[in-house]
């Protein structure tokens, strides 16, 4: 048996095997809107969801004033 992660908003639209419900385009993982975007790193190093990454892992909670 097989395992991995399959989108809930993945489906097939007219020509499209693979079209976002969500997005309402053709589905590009990590784009803007997707709901991998920011939390993963993907192989090309130029996307934006790459950039998002980083800046959400640069931010440091160590300012919390309840501790």
């Amino acid at each position: 048996m097989s395992s991995g992660w399959g989108c809930q908003h993945l489906t097939k639209f007219e020509n499209e095997k693979e079209w976002c419900r969500l997005l309402k385009h053709k589905c590009n993982p990590g784009c803007n809107g997707c709901v991998l975007y920011g939390r993963f790193l993907f192989s090309d190093p130029n996307t934006a969801s790459n950039k998002a990454y980083e800046r959400r892992k640069e931010k440091k909670r160590d300012d919390n004033p309840l501790r």
